[in-house]
C-alpha cells in the first residue's frame, strides 16, 4: 500500500482568507481574493527530506467530487523570506488562477521556517525538497500524476530548468524572467554577486550548475516550454532568454518564446495577456495532452 499524503508529511494546517490576511492584501484585489477563497482549499505543511525539515504548499479546487485534477508545480522566486510565499498570496496570482482553473497547485519553499528547518541555498541541497514534491503528487489521491506542470518565475524558472533536465514525468513547463546564466547576471547586476556568495558559495561551478545556458541538451525533447520576459526588466537580463530560445531551436526542443515589449520583471503592463497564455498553455498540453509540434523543417 503506498503512503498517504498525510503520512508523507510531519505537519499539515489549512489555511483560510480572514479579516486579518486580507488587510494585508491590495485593496484593489480584495474582492477577486476573497472570491477565490470560496472556491479554493488551501493547506501549508512540512515535510523531511535527506533528514532537513523544508515547508511547502498546496491550493486546490474546492469540489472536486471525486475525480482527479491535473496538477501545477509552482516553483517559488527569490531567496529566504523574499519571493517566499505568504498565506494570503495563496489566495491570489499564478497560484489562485490555476487552482480555479481545475489544478491542484503544490509547491516548496525550498526552507523550513522553524528553528530546525532547512536554509534555503537557492538550488543547493534545498532542490531535493522540489523534487521530492513529485511524491507527495503520487500519493495524493486527488491528483493526477500524469498531468503535471511545471511552473516557475525568476528563481523559479531556474528551478524548473533543472526540474526539466533531471525528471521526465512533466507535461509542459512555463518559466516567466527565468534566471538562464548565473556567471553573466552578475554582470547584468554586479550586486547580486555577494548574495550568491553568502547565500551558496558563489563559486563557477556552483553558478553553472544553477544555469541552464550551460546544459539545455539535457532538456527534454517532449516537454513544450513557454517561455516569458519582459524587454524592459531589470532583475534578469531578457536577452539571456532570448540567447536561450536560439540554442533550443538548434537542439529541437519544443518551446515558445514571447518577449513583452516595455515589461518589467513581473510582466505588469500586460498581466491580462500573459495570463491568458499561461493558462492556454497549461491546458493544451496538460489537460488536453495535445501532440508536440513539429520541429523538423517543412512546410511549402
Amino acid at each position: 500500500m503506498k503512503p498517504s499524503f498525510e503520512h508523507l508529511t510531519t505537519s499539515m494546517q489549512e489555511i483560510t482568507l480572514d479579516t486579518d490576511l486580507l488587510n494585508h492584501i491590495d485593496e484593489e484585489e480584495r474582492t477577486r481574493t476573497k472570491k477565490n477563497s470560496e472556491l479554493i482549499h488551501a493547506v501549508t505543511f512540512s515535510y523531511e527530506v535527506k533528514g532537513l525539515r523544508y515547508d511547502g504548499f498546496s491550493v486546490r479546487p474546492k469540489h472536486i467530487n471525486g475525480k482527479k485534477c491535473p496538477v501545477i508545480i509552482f516553483n517559488r522566486g527569490g531567496t529566504g523570506m523574499f519571493g517566499s510565499i505568504k498565506y494570503g498570496m495563496l489566495f491570489m496570482g499564478m497560484i489562485a488562477e490555476f487552482a480555479r482553473a481545475g489544478y491542484i497547485v503544490i509547491g516548496s519553499q525550498c526552507m523550513g521556517f522553524g528553528e530546525d528547518g532547512a536554509p534555503d541555498e537557492m538550488g543547493g541541497e534545498d532542490f531535493h525538497s522540489v523534487l521530492a514534491l513529485k511524491n507527495l503528487i503520487d500519493a495524493d489521491e486527488s491528483a493526477d500524476s500524469h498531468a503535471i506542470g511545471i511552473y516557475g518565475a525568476s528563481r523559479g524558472g531556474m528551478t524548473t530548468y533543472r526540474l526539466l533536465a533531471e525528471t521526465d514525468w512533466a507535461r509542459a513547463a512555463i518559466v516567466v524572467s527565468g534566471i538562464v546564466d548565473m556567471p553573466g547576471d552578475v554582470f547584468f547586476r554586479p550586486e547580486m554577486i555577494e548574495h550568491y556568495n553568502k547565500t551558496f558559495g558563489g563559486s563557477e561551478a556552483d553558478l553553472k550548475k544553477r544555469s541552464v545556458w550551460y546544459w539545455p541538451e539535457r532538456l527534454p525533447k517532449n516537454i513544450p516550454i513557454l517561455i516569458m520576459h519582459g524587454s524592459a526588466d531589470w532583475r534578469v537580463d531578457p536577452k539571456t532568454s532570448i540567447r536561450l530560445s536560439e540554442k533550443l531551436i538548434s537542439l529541437e526542443i519544443p518551446h515558445r518564446l514571447v518577449i513583452f515589449e516595455g515589461n518589467d520583471h513581473s510582466l505588469s503592463e500586460n498581466a491580462t495577456e500573459a495570463l491568458e497564455m499561461k493558462l492556454a498553455w497549461m491546458e493544451k498540453f496538460v489537460k488536453n495532452q495535445a501532440p508536440l509540434p513539429i520541429l523538423k523543417k517543412h512546410g511549402k
